[in-house]
C-alpha cells in the first residue's frame, strides 16, 4: 500500500461514509450502472471489505476492490450525478494507490450506457493500432487493459472501454480481415454454417477462414450478408436439403437460408465450365462429318 494511503481506523469520517451509503437508491442506480452488490453491508462487513482489499500484491483489479471503489463513489456521490466526483478524496479513500484516471476510467466501465457513439480519428485508430501490436500475443490481449493504455496516451475527452477498443481491432483494424469480394462459393460455405450453428458469428467467422483458406470476414459484414437474406424470407426451398438445422432457426428462417443455398448451387451448376471437344468421322456416304461432343456425350452432328 502506498505510504500516501490511509489505514481503515485512520480515517475519522469512515461512520459518515458508511452513512452516506445508506441515502443510495438501489433500483435508481442499477438502471444505469452495473453494481457488483445487490444490497449493502453492514458496518462489520465493510470493514472486511476494506481489509481484503487491501493486502492483494497483484496491480490487476480484483472483485473486492471494484465493489470498494463503488461504494466509496457512490458515498461521496449518492445519486451519481456528472461531474461531481471528488477522484482525489476517492484516491485517499482506496486502500491501494491508483492514479487519478485509473480511477475515473474504471469507474466509467461500470456505466451501462458507457459513452454516446462517438466515430473514430485517425490518431486513435493509429493509437489502438500500435498499443496491440506491442503486444502481439492474442491468447494474453487483455482488452481492460489495452483500453486502460489507449485512453493514457491519448487524453482525449472521449473515453473508450473495452468492448470499444475490442470490437474496433476485429471490425476495422486488424490486417487479418478479409476485404476481398464474396465469391459464390465463399457466400454457400457461409450459408451452410449459418443454417448449422446459428447466429455465433465469431464461429463462424473462424470456421469460414478455415475452410476458404482465407483471411477472416468480420462479424459486422457476416451479420450485414444475413441480413441481405431478408429478402428470401417466406420462400420455400424446392427440394429437402441433408443439411443440419441448428434449433436456433424457426422454420421460417431455415426455409430462407435454405432457398438461399439452392439459389447458389443452381447458379455455380450453371456457371460450371463446359468442357467440349470434336472429333473427324466418314459417314455413311463417304463424306467426313464433324461432331461435337459435350462432357463426354455427343450434343450435335
Amino acid at each position: 500500500m502506498n505510504s500516501s494511503q490511509s489505514s481503515f481506523t485512520d480515517l475519522n469520517d469512515w461512520a459518515l461514509i458508511y452513512s452516506n451509503l445508506q441515502q443510495i437508491k438501489l433500483e435508481q442506480l442499477s438502471s444505469k450502472l452495473k453494481l457488483h452488490f445487490n444490497n449493502l453491508p453492514d458496518f462489520n462487513d465493510f470493514i472486511k471489505l476494506y481489509e481484503s482489499s487491501k493486502f492483494e500484491s497483484d496491480d490487476s483489479w480484483n472483485l473486492n476492490e471494484e465493489i470498494l471503489l463503488q461504494f466509496i463513489v457512490l458515498s461521496l456521490n449518492p445519486k451519481c450525478i456528472k461531474n461531481r466526483f471528488d477522484w482525489e478524496k476517492v484516491q485517499k479513500l482506496m486502500p491501494k494507490y491508483r492514479s487519478l484516471s485509473e480511477l475515473c476510467f474504471k469507474f466509467q466501465s461500470f456505466y451501462k450506457a458507457f459513452l454516446p457513439r462517438q466515430p473514430w480519428s485517425t490518431f486513435e485508430e493509429q493509437t489502438l493500432l500500435q498499443i496491440i501490436l506491442d503486444n502481439p500475443s492474442r491468447c494474453k490481449r487483455k482488452w481492460s487493459t489495452i483500453a486502460y493504455q489507449y485512453n493514457c496516451i491519448c487524453k482525449s475527452g472521449i473515453l473508450r472501454n473495452a468492448k470499444q477498443c475490442r470490437e474496433r481491432w476485429n471490425n476495422k483494424l486488424d490486417p487479418q480481415i478479409n476485404r476481398q469480394p464474396w465469391s459464390k462459393s465463399e457466400e454457400l460455405n457461409f450459408l451452410q454454417l449459418l443454417l448449422q450453428n446459428g447466429r455465433k458469428w465469431v464461429e463462424i467467422s473462424i470456421k469460414l477462414s478455415m475452410i476458404t483458406k482465407q483471411r477472416r470476414r468480420t462479424e459486422f459484414v457476416l451479420k450485414h450478408k444475413f441480413k441481405q437474406l431478408k429478402k428470401y424470407y417466406g420462400q420455400r426451398p424446392k427440394k429437402i436439403n441433408d443439411i443440419k438445422i441448428s434449433p436456433y432457426w424457426n422454420i421460417q428462417e431455415a426455409n430462407m437460408i435454405l432457398y438461399k443455398i439452392e439459389v447458389l448451387q443452381e447458379k455455380t451448376k450453371k456457371s460450371q465450365t463446359q468442357k467440349y471437344s470434336f472429333c473427324e468421322f466418314l459417314s455413311s456416304e463417304q463424306e467426313y462429318c464433324l461432331a461435337i461432343i459435350k462432357n463426354g456425350s455427343l450434343i450435335q452432328l
